[in-house]
């Protein structure tokens, strides 16, 4: 149960950091990051994160068994 929380602000936070309070934080042109404005950098670091706690999610709930 406890694991739950943490899965559910990780989500929330992901979330919260790709709309409106983290936009505005990374709303700018310089820096550049690996050529790209420091917003696009920001929101592809989000989805990376948001990817790893999915898959860290599913391992932890399902213990990465597929039902295929």
């Amino acid at each position: 149960m406890r694991s739950n929380y943490w899965i559910g602000l990780h989500f929330v936070l992901c979330t919260l950091a790709m709309i409106w309070p983290g936009a505005l934080i990374a709303n700018r042109y310089e820096p550049t990051v690996l050529g790209l404005p420091f917003l696009f950098f920001w929101y592809i670091l989000w989805m990376f994160l948001l990817f790893a706690g999915m898959l860290a999610a599913f391992i932890k709930l399902h213990g990465g068994k597929r039902d295929v």
